[in-house]
């Protein structure tokens, strides 16, 4: 379990060096870089959270590697000369402040077992909140068959999966939930057609990103990294690079009238959630 947790540890303290210099970078990157890039680059900080790049490295090159960094440390290392005495008193010390010499419990061995557990409690209040939010979502709202306008912006997409749509009166803005059967819910006073076409559009382009996968992604990074702020930062970061990586991806095939009423949809839905 100690390995584990200090794979972990290794994670977290790289992941944060690299939230922290994309954060401290943002005013810069977002003029510079399109935004479907920033997007890639802050799930890759976000994959590296997760996946200990240097286990990937085959064993005979990490053999290789660790020898010559032995031989040149070994190299560069004066070793003291002691005597017998002085080595007898040191290993005695070590050994008096040990917690298992003087049979104590070692609060060390405890540190992956809370980590595991907050891990757990995270993730299922998360399970828990998720269940409960999508089952008052399904009772406040009714089934829209037979959407035109869904039905014109799935063949303008290419998406052939059944999606469905249902009117909800708890919701003051349009959402996509579910990654594996997906519903877009929206506003049951929102009956303008144009606007509907935008919101689909919207909606439906972050189903073929794939972007709620990637958004449970960050999930799992703060269920990983529940003691880390930085994993918190990384997962706004990622939500508002995927909002607006999603938006300029819609835009980009739209006339300057297309793009108007577009905008106006999206501030209109913001007013409304506000």
């Amino acid at each position: 379990m100690w390995e584990i947790f200090k794979t972990v540890l290794y994670l977290s303290v790289t992941g944060s060096c690299l939230t922290g210099v994309l954060a401290a970078l943002k005013p810069i990157t977002s003029r510079h870089i399109p935004a479907g890039w920033l997007y890639r680059i802050w799930l890759a900080a976000a994959v590296s959270m997760l996946v200990p790049l240097w286990k990937l490295v085959p064993e005979q090159g990490a053999a290789s590697i660790s020898r010559q960094l032995t031989e040149r440390r070994a190299a560069m290392t004066v070793v003291p000369v002691i005597s017998a005495s002085e080595a007898s008193s040191i290993t005695y010390s070590s050994a008096s402040f040990s917690p298992s010499a003087q049979g104590g419990w070692d609060i060390y061995e405890l540190i992956p077992y809370i980590w595991l557990f907050g891990a757990a409690v995270f993730l299922t209040a998360a399970a828990v909140s998720y269940a409960v939010f999508l089952s008052r979502k399904r009772r406040g709202s009714i089934e829209l068959e037979n959407c035109s306008a869904l039905d014109e912006i799935k063949f303008e997409l290419n998406i052939n999966r059944r999606i469905r749509v249902r009117l909800s009166r708890s919701s003051d803005s349009p959402m996509l939930v579910g990654a594996f059967f997906p519903v877009i819910y929206v506003p049951s006073g929102m009956i303008d057609e144009n606007a509907l076409r935008m919101i689909f559009r919207h909606e439906l382009t972050h189903y073929r990103r794939g972007d709620l996968l990637y958004k449970w992604l960050t999930l799992i990074v703060n269920a990983v990294h529940w003691f880390n702020p930085f994993a918190y930062i990384l997962s706004y970061n990622v939500n508002q690079s995927c909002e607006t990586a999603c938006d300029m991806s819609v835009i980009k095939s739209m006339n300057e009238s297309e793009r108007r009423l577009y905008m106006k949809t999206i501030l209109d839905t913001i007013e409304n959630s506000n």
